[in-house]
């Protein structure tokens, strides 16, 4: 898979809200805002700042009940995962028998007609990785 990492694309921050999180991120910090939008069947907002050479993601879920919610119950606010942009969502995925989670049985939509799928934490050291590309 590694000639097919094109390097890091966003690291994922989940919100339980946007507007309080762009307190700190846009307004505190200065960080710019590229572009947000609602994907998943409109379950999920996604806002991107432009850190430089990789944005941050703020992720809130938008609706009850949502995996993203019970997340947020466990865990709190904060880092969710990273995402690395890759040439095909299907060869990276498929490609060296990466291990995707059982309840993800294909791509999901991000950003900007992007396809992104999340490996499985078992097999990245239970860290979460999404990839994303075409």
């Amino acid at each position: 898979m590694r000639e097919q990492v094109r390097g890091l694309d966003h690291v994922g921050l989940v919100v339980p809200d946007t507007e309080q999180a762009l307190a700190l991120w846009r307004d505190r910090l200065g960080f710019a805002v590229t572009h947000a939008e609602v994907v998943n069947d409109d379950t999920v907002l996604l806002t991107h700042l432009d850190l430089g050479n990789v944005h941050l993601q703020l992720v809130q879920p938008l609706v009850r009940p949502h995996p993203l919610h019970e997340w947020l119950d466990r865990h709190g606010a904060g880092l969710h995962h990273l995402c690395f942009a890759v040439d095909s969502v299907d060869v990276a995925w498929h490609g060296d028998g990466v291990g995707v989670p059982p309840d993800q049985p294909a791509p999901h939509q991000g950003i900007r007609g992007r396809r992104s799928v999340f490996l499985d934490p078992r097999c990245s050291g239970g860290v979460q990785v999404e990839l994303t590309g075409s």
